[in-house]
């Protein structure tokens, strides 16, 4: 059964269910899609499905609205900024003002700030020529309020604040949203005591993390009551882990200012460990409330270096720093790892400086949740250099942490800095796999020479391993590197191996030339494979094997041997429907040689 009958059954099946309009059951259908993690299905059927906007306006409006959050749900702002600005000239002047501030948020999470600018005041020109309609009149306030954003993003304070000032003399808002709007502008623009007294009293945690930070910059309570404050509300389970993230941020900045490096670091530890990666943070969230790895590093490092300085070690003994360090890996381990990370860098040494790193982060790894943090402050960029200062264990923990979901990105970019396999591991399976990995990352020249090198000088192949040496081929077929494949399924070492897995390889060699259109050798290796143990055998696979070579035959115009190999498969044909397919691929060669 075809997938799109599949579709359309279902259709039918939801339809005979509930009886709702169509539009609104296909689009339930693709949000279904998109929730299930198949955002490229979903955006396939969005183009095949969504009504034409002449036919049916209202529909393609919501269709649209739905291909729209698909867009962000993807993260994807240039696919989203250039759909919405090809839109049809006579769609309804308030969805193309909705575009326009969408286009608008979009540019702003791009940081393109002057672009995001220039749209926002198209939107404005048009309320002040007067396009004065009730949608305007209402999303006015909004499209303010995205200008001190960009002005936020783009370091611009002064306008930020200028812009501020004049959304309160013409608006008064007194929401929420806001005034932590209003807070974030006056601690960017160095005011963090007005920011405090805006805050003061609100009710909303999130106004109250900003309240705690503004308090802390500001100097007007002691650092460490905000540590305890803010240590104990980001404890507590009820609140949601974005609000507990932003007061662990706030307590790593009230105990660094303490000088407890110690409760400086276990605090930004668990603001990172509640950091989701696939969650968009919002403007005001990235302006205050920022954390990466590079920020432990930091706060590691900077601990370090004054444990260096209280101990009187000397910068580039690293006799004296690794001696210090290890007594007190098993005493005093924050001590140790904090050692180390100064180390990395104030050696001059490569290999000293490797060894710190490797010591680190094994260190870090046997920590609670330890290898997420390793993860951030490791592979927090595209630097294959920093990658290899992780001790080899760990990047194969790293890449099977990767696989398990699904992030092939990461682990390709982790299986790119280790050459051999993990302690107790199947040398050829792993490479093998680690081939696999750089192929479906799509780093193909990468991934064909690993399988080159692997198969360079290998003598022997065991059955199973040439089933999943088989499965990377599959690979790199399905991507259309076919010529590379037949090389590779040539350089097999097949040795011991049974008849039937050399059929097999044929076959698969066969299906490559097909599909370079290279029929005639297609052809041959159908005929091949068919006919290895036996030349008069037509067991399953022969039939099949020959079939596709009449097939490829047929396409060669070599007719008169593919209407024998038809007609020897019709002879010996018992299901019905395969006869009919047979006598009409024998008419169609009729037909063909009669025209030449």
């Amino acid at each position: 059964m075809k997938p799109r009958y599949l579709y359309k059954l279902a259709l039918i099946v939801s339809f005979a269910v509930m009886p709702v309009a169509v539009g609104a059951t296909e689009l339930r259908e693709v949000a279904l899609l998109i929730e299930s993690g198949a955002s490229g299905l979903a955006m396939q059927v969005l183009d095949q499905e969504q009504p034409a906007l002449e036919n049916n306006p209202e529909h393609w409006l919501e269709w649209e609205d739905q291909r729209i959050k698909l867009f962000r749900h993807s993260k994807d702002w240039d696919g989203l900024i250039n759909r919405l600005q090809q839109l049809p000239g006579w769609v309804p002047k308030e969805f193309k003002l909705k575009s326009l501030e969408i286009i608008a948020r979009a540019q702003i999470e791009k940081k393109d700030t002057d672009a995001a600018l220039k749209t926002l005041r198209q939107l404005l020109w048009r309320f002040e020529e007067g396009e004065g309609s009730s949608i305007v009149e209402l999303s006015l306030p909004v499209w303010r309020q995205l200008i001190i954003q960009a002005y936020l993003v783009a370091e611009n304070i002064a306008d930020a604040e200028v812009a501020m000032l004049r959304f309160q003399q013409d608006h008064a808002s007194t929401r929420g949203d806001w005034k932590r709007s209003r807070a974030t502008v006056l601690i960017r623009a160095g005011k963090p005591e007005d920011a405090q007294l805006l805050m003061a009293g609100e009710p909303h945690m999130h106004s109250r993390t900003i309240y705690y930070l503004a308090q802390l910059l500001g100097k007007k309570a002691k650092p460490e009551s905000i540590y305890k404050n803010t240590k104990k509300l980001a404890s507590k389970k009820k609140f949601a882990d974005s609000t507990r993230r932003q007061f662990w941020v706030v307590a790593s900045k009230a105990a660094k200012q303490l000088g407890k490096d110690e409760s400086a670091i276990r605090a930004m530890q668990n603001a990172l460990l509640l950091l989701d990666r696939n969650q968009v943070l919002s403007q005001r969230e990235k302006l205050l409330f920022a954390v990466n790895g590079a920020d432990l590093w930091r706060l590691y490092e900077a601990y370090g270096r004054r444990l260096g300085n209280r101990w009187q070690l000397l910068s580039g003994n690293d006799d004296e720093w690794f001696a210090k360090a290890s007594n007190l890996v098993d005493k005093k381990p924050l001590q140790a790892m904090a050692l180390f990370a100064a180390m990395s860098k104030t050696t001059t040494q490569l290999r000293t400086r490797k060894l710190a790193h490797e010591l680190f982060a094994s260190m870090l790894a046997k920590e609670k949740q330890g290898l997420l943090l390793v993860q951030q402050i490791y592979l927090d960029d595209t630097s294959i250099e920093k990658m290899a200062f992780i001790p080899e264990d760990l990047r194969h923990r790293l890449v099977e942490d990767a696989l398990a979901e699904s992030d092939i990105k990461t682990a390709s970019r982790l299986i790119q800095t280790v050459n051999e396999p993990p302690k107790g591991e199947d040398a050829i399976f792993w490479k093998m796999r680690r081939a696999r990995i750089l192929i479906l990352a799509g780093k193909l020249d990468d991934g064909i020479k690993a399988l080159h090198e692997l198969l360079e000088g290998l003598l022997l192949l065991q059955t199973d391993q040439i089933d999943r040496m088989m499965q990377v081929l599959f690979d790199l077929q399905t991507v259309g590197r076919h010529e590379e494949a037949i090389a590779l399924f040539r350089k097999l070492p097949l040795e011991g191996q049974n008849g039937q897995m050399r059929r097999e390889i044929l076959y698969w060699m066969a299906d490559s030339y097909k599909e370079q259109k290279q029929y005639r050798q297609a052809a041959r290796h159908y005929l091949l494979s068919a006919g290895l143990l036996n030349s008069t055998a037509m067991d399953p696979w022969a039939q099949t094997a020959r079939y596709q070579a009449a097939d490829a035959l047929l396409n060669a115009g070599v007719y008169e041997d593919a209407g024998r190999i038809y007609n020897g498969l019709l002879k010996i044909t018992t299901e019905p429907g395969r006869k009919v397919v047979l006598k009409n691929k024998i008419q169609q060669i009729w037909l063909l040689s009669n025209q030449q």
